[in-house]
C-alpha cells in the first residue's frame, strides 16, 4: 500500500554511498548481506513503531479509558522479503489488545506460509524444503511445518475441483483409475473417476476427480450428471475419448447427444495383445502401430487390411479384438491433425496417476481426508502445466511417413506407454 511508502524513510549520503560501492566491488555477497542487514533493521523498527501506534490507538478509544500499556513481549517474526525480524509486542494491563498487524500467536508472515506451500505444491519434498526453507525463504520450516502449510491452500485446491464450469469444453476424457493408498501398514487400491476436458482453445483440464467410486456404468452417469449441474453445457460436447468399459459409450452419447466416441488406443493395445500368442507378439505390435500411427483414415484402414491378411489365421482373437473397434478407434482422424496425439489415448488421466504416486512415495499413510487434499494438489499442479501449453501443440513425431517409419518398426513393446 502506497501509505506504507512514507512509514519508512531512508537517506543516501555521497561518504556512505562512496563507502558502500567500494564494499561492493570488494566482495559483492558479503556486502549484500551487509546491506539485507541494514534493511532487516530498518523494517524492525517500522514494524515496531507501527506496533507501538496501534496500541496508542487502542488504548485512546473511550470503552478502554483508564487503561494503560503493560510493557511487551519479544518474538522473531518472519518477513517476506526481508527474513526474521524481532518483534516487541506491546501489552495492555487488561490483556485485551490483539494486534491486527501481526496477530499474537503468528510468527510467520502468511505470504511465506503461502510460498511454502506453493513449492510443495511445485513437486519439493517436505524434507527438501525444510532443508532449503533457511535459504530460500529466510527461516527454517521444521517438515511437520511444511505439510501445515498445505491447509492454507487445501480448502483453495478443494473448491477448484468443485468449481463451477463457465467455459465450453468440445471433449472429455473419461477413464476409472486405481490409486494405491496406504492405511495402517496396508496398501490398497482406491478407485477414482477422472474427467478431463478440451476447451475451445485447445486447453486440457480437469473437470473431476471422484475418489473411491466404482468404475462402472452407474457411477459414471452420477458423474455426468454433477459436470452438467455445475454448468458444462452438453451440446457443446463433440467427442468422448474413453477405455472400452461395457455400456459406457452408449452412456456418453445419450448424454451428449453430439458427440461420437474414441477408443482409447492404449487400453486397446493391452486388449489385443493380451490375446495374441506370444510368439507373434512383437510383429503384431508393429503392424498394429502403423495403424495407430497412419497418416490418414484411409491409410490406417489400408493397414488393418494387410495386417488382417498376414496374421489373421495365427491372431485370430487379436484380429478380431482390434476389428470390433476399429471405427471406434480411428475417430480421431475427423479431427485437426495436430490434435491427433491428444486423442488417440487418456493417457492425460495417467499423467495424474503417476504424479500423485510420486507426491505420496514418502507418506507413511493416507486417510480418506488426505487423499481429497493430494488429489486435489495434483490436479491443480498438472492445470498450471497444462495451461501454459495447448493440446494442438504437441509433435505427433510418429506420424512421418520416411525416416520415422524404421523407428517405429523398431519399437519395443514398452515403448507404447511412452509414446502415449
Amino acid at each position: 500500500m502506497r501509505f506504507l511508502m512514507s512509514i519508512i524513510k531512508l537517506e543516501v549520503k555521497l561518504p556512505e554511498a562512496q563507502k558502500a560501492i567500494k564494499q561492493f566491488a570488494e566482495n559483492r555477497l558479503q556486502a549484500f548481506e551487509s546491506f539485507t542487514q541494514d534493511i532487516k533493521r530498518v523494517a524492525e523498527t517500522a514494524i515496531n513503531n507501527l506496533l507501538n501506534a496501534e496500541i496508542d490507538f487502542f488504548l485512546g478509544k473511550p470503552e478502554e479509558d483508564g487503561y494503560k500499556r503493560n510493557g511487551y513481549t519479544e518474538k522473531d517474526y518472519t518477513l517476506k522479503g526481508v527474513g526474521t525480524v524481532r518483534i516487541k509486542m506491546p501489552r495492555d494491563r487488561k490483556m485485551r489488545f490483539d494486534s491486527s498487524i501481526i496477530p499474537k500467536a503468528e510468527r510467520v508472515d502468511p505470504r511465506v506460509t503461502e510460498d511454502m506451500a506453493a513449492l510443495h505444491l511445485a513437486g519439493l519434498s517436505t524434507r527438501t524444503l525444510s532443508m532449503m526453507s533457511k535459504r530460500i525463504l529466510g527461516t527454517e520450516f521444521s517438515p511437520k511445518s511444511v505439510t501445515n502449510s498445505l491447509e492454507i491452500l487445501s480448502d483453495s485446491a478443494e473448491k477448484w475441483l468443485r468449481r463451477p464450469i463457465n467455459d465450453t469444453y468440445w471433449a472429455l476424457m473419461v477413464d476409472g483409475t486405481n490409486f494405491k493408498i496406504r492405511r495402517r501398514g496396508s496398501v490398497e487400491k482406491e478407485p477414482s473417476l477422472i474427467v478431463i476436458g478440451i476447451d475451445e482453445f485447445n486447453k486440457k483440464s480437469i473437470l473431476s476427480i471422484e475418489p473411491g467410486t466404482r468404475d462402472d456404468v452407474n457411477s459414471w452417469k452420477a458423474v455426468f450428471k454433477d459436470l452438467k449441474a455445475r454448468g458444462l453445457d452438453p451440446s457443446k460436447v463433440k467427442l468422448g475419448l474413453m477405455d472400452r468399459l461395457p455400456g459406457l459409450e452408449s452412456l456418453f452419447q445419450d448424454e451428449f447427444s453430439n458427440s461420437v466416441t474414441q477408443r482409447c488406443w492404449f487400453h486397446a493395445m493391452q486388449n489385443i495383445l493380451a490375446k495374441c500368442p506370444k510368439r507373434l507378439v512383437d510383429p503384431l505390435h508393429k503392424m498394429v502401430l502403423r495403424i495407430m500411427y497412419a497418416g490418414s483414415k484411409e491409410e490406417a484402414l489400408q493397414n488393418f487390411t494387410e495386417l488382417k491378411k498376414e496374421m489373421n489365421k495365427d491372431a485370430e482373437r487379436s484380429i478380431s479384438c482390434l476389428e470390433k473397434d476399429l471405427d471406434s478407434l480411428l475417430t480421431f482422424f475427423s479431427f485437426d491433425k495436430n490434435l491427433w496425439t491428444s486423442l488417440r489415448t487418456t493417457n492425460g488421466i495417467e499423467r495424474i496417476n503417476k504424479e500423485f504416486k510420486r507426491r505420496t512415495k514418502s507418506m507413511e499413510t493416507l486417510g480418506e481426508m488426505t487423499l481429497k487434499k493430494v488429489l486435489a494438489f495434483t490436479a491443480l499442479r498438472i492445470e498450471l502445466a497444462w495451461q501454459r501449453r495447448a493440446a494442438d501443440t504437441y509433435s505427433n513425431k510418429y506420424s512421418k511417413r520416411s525416416g520415422d517409419m524404421g523407428k517405429l518398426m523398431n519399437l519395443s513393446l514398452g515403448t507404447v506407454e511412452k509414446l502415449n
